[in-house]
């Protein structure tokens, strides 16, 4: 922009002088000349105005830490099972006047390493070896069957890797009995269980519980095929979320109402 002779500047500085702010019902409006606009100055001001945040913690208890420390009457906590999340709106609406919304918090819970390493496998085809590598490396999860035993599978799929299965027979204890013929027609059989058990927290600092991971097999060319899945998985998750509910609950101090909005 070209540099403003002493008329123009002048001229423009008594436009400038003339915005007109006009408060209504519905707020405070300004009327401003074309080629201006308005600046606010809170941010040379030794504090600002209100709160402005939005911070995320992966602990419940830093959460209702954060709230018991700025809380006010009108703070409002909300519960969203379906993205396992707690958002908290510090400066709340009142009845009769409205908030900017601007101070919010939030809990996100985050599932612990453990269910990670088991979600990722649950669903997928395995092969034998591929399954065998697992159970070796997250065998120290398992409370169910005991360590020991998971081991001794794994060692039994290296054994037969190059059998061909041919069938199998379910157990009255819900295990199952694979028949296989070696390259030389020697038989034999192994016998697996049909789940897993293990101890883990759902979420990062939650307390551990008993997960349950049913196996499932397939006989498919003469192969052994597997698949895990979590246990009514829904249900573990939203049962694992309401206890940080009920733990923010507890540990809030003000008697603060929390919404169900998922």
């Amino acid at each position: 922009m070209a540099d403003l002779t002493e008329h123009e500047a002048l001229e423009r500085s008594a436009v400038a002088a003339s915005v007109n702010f006009e408060p209504t019902e519905t707020g405070q409006f300004a009327v401003v000349p074309e080629g201006f606009r308005v600046e606010g100055l809170e941010g040379f001001q030794r504090t600002p105005n209100r709160h402005r945040a939005d911070h995320r913690f992966v602990a419940v208890s830093s959460l209702a830490e954060y709230i018991n420390r700025f809380a006010t009457p009108h703070t409002l906590i909300t519960a969203d099972y379906t993205a396992a999340k707690i958002s908290a709106v510090i400066d709340g609406d009142a009845p009769d006047t409205p908030s900017h919304r601007d101070h919010k918090a939030r809990f996100e819970a985050q599932l612990s390493d453990k269910i990670k390493a088991w979600l990722a496998l649950s669903g997928k085809p395995l092969g034998q070896v591929q399954f065998g590598l697992f159970l070796e490396d997250r065998a120290v999860d398992v409370i169910v069957p005991e360590a020991a035993d998971v081991m001794e599978m794994v060692m039994k799929f290296d054994a037969t890797k190059k059998v061909s299965f041919k069938s199998s027979t379910r157990l009255h204890d819900g295990s199952r009995q694979f028949q296989y013929v070696e390259e030389n027609d020697t038989r034999g059989g192994v016998t697996l269980p049909d789940h897993f058990i293990i101890l883990t927290p759902i979420y990062r600092g939650m307390e551990p519980e008993r997960v349950k991971f049913m196996v499932r097999y397939r006989i498919e060319d003469g192969s052994l095929r597997f698949q895990v899945d979590m246990h009514d998985k829904d249900e573990v998750l939203r049962r694992a979320f309401e206890r940080c509910v009920d733990a923010l609950k507890t540990e809030v101090k003000q008697d603060l109402p929390i919404f169900v909005v998922g």
